[in-house]
C-alpha cells in the first residue's frame, strides 16, 4: 500500500476532511445568513447545515456545496411560515422575561417567579424552533401541528433539550472569549450540535427518522 492509500485511509485524513468540510459549511451558512437579512437567513442556515452535515460527516456525501445549495433550496420555501411564527413567539416571550427582570427591584416573589417562568419557556420555544425547521423541511404541516410536534418533541428529548442548552451555552461562551473561532466554527458548530444533541435523537421515532432519510436520499 502506496505513503497515499495510507494517508487517505488514515484517521487523521478523515478527521481533517470532516474539518475542513464543517469549516466550509459554516461560510456557506454565514453567506446564507447575511443574504437572508439574519432574521430569516440564521434559522435557514441553521437547518440546512444540520442537513448537510449529516450527509457529508454521515453518509460520506461528495461535493459540500452542491449539497448545501440543493438543501437550501429544498427547504427555504417550507422554513418561512416556521421561522416567522416562532420568531414572533420568541420576541414576546423576550419581551417578557426583561419586563419581568425590569421588576426586580425592589425584589418581590410575582416578579422572580414570572421572569423564571418566562426564562423556561423561552428556553423551551428556542428548542422547539430548532425542532420545527427540521419538522417544515420534512413535512407540510400547518401551524397547529408543528406547534405541537415541535412541543412534543422537546418535552419528549427533554434530557436532550437540556444537554442541549448546556452544550450551546457553553459554545456560545467559547466564541465570545474567542471571537476568531466565529469564522471558522460559529454557525456550523451550532448546527452540529443540533445534529449530535437533538436530531440523533430521532432514531429513536421510526417515521420521522426515516422521513428524514427518504428526504436527504433525494437530495443525494
Amino acid at each position: 500500500m502506496s505513503f497515499y492509500e495510507k494517508y487517505v485511509n488514515s484517521k487523521f485524513y478523515h478527521f481533517s476532511d470532516g474539518l475542513l468540510k464543517v469549516i466550509f459549511v459554516n461560510l456557506l451558512m454565514i453567506v446564507t445568513t447575511l443574504l437572508g437579512l439574519v432574521v430569516v437567513g440564521l434559522p435557514v442556515a441553521i437547518v440546512t447545515g444540520v442537513l448537510t452535515l449529516k450527509l457529508v460527516l454521515n453518509k460520506g456525501a461528495i461535493g459540500t456545496f452542491n449539497v448545501y445549495v440543493s438543501i437550501l433550496k429544498k427547504i427555504l420555501k417550507r422554513s418561512l411560515k416556521t421561522i416567522l411564527f416562532f420568531e414572533v413567539i420568541l420576541i414576546v416571550l423576550l419581551f417578557n422575561i426583561f419586563y419581568f427582570y425590569a421588576g426586580l427591584e425592589p425584589f418581590s416573589w410575582y416578579y422572580f417567579f414570572s421572569f423564571m417562568i418566562m426564562l423556561l419557556l423561552f428556553g423551551a420555544t428556542l428548542i422547539a424552533f430548532m425542532h420545527g425547521l427540521m419538522i417544515s423541511s420534512l413535512y407540510e404541516v400547518n401551524i397547529k401541528s408543528l406547534l405541537k410536534h415541535s412541543y412534543l418533541l422537546t418535552i419528549g428529548f427533554s434530557f436532550r433539550a437540556l444537554i442541549w442548552l448546556i452544550v450551546m451555552f457553553m459554545f456560545i461562551y467559547v466564541i465570545i472569549l474567542i471571537p476568531i473561532l466565529g469564522l471558522f466554527f460559529g454557525l456550523s458548530g451550532i448546527s452540529l450540535i443540533n445534529y449530535l444533541v437533538l436530531v440523533k435523537g430521532y432514531s429513536k421515532v421510526e417515521s420521522l427518522n426515516e422521513s428524514l432519510d427518504e428526504l436527504l436520499d433525494e437530495i443525494y
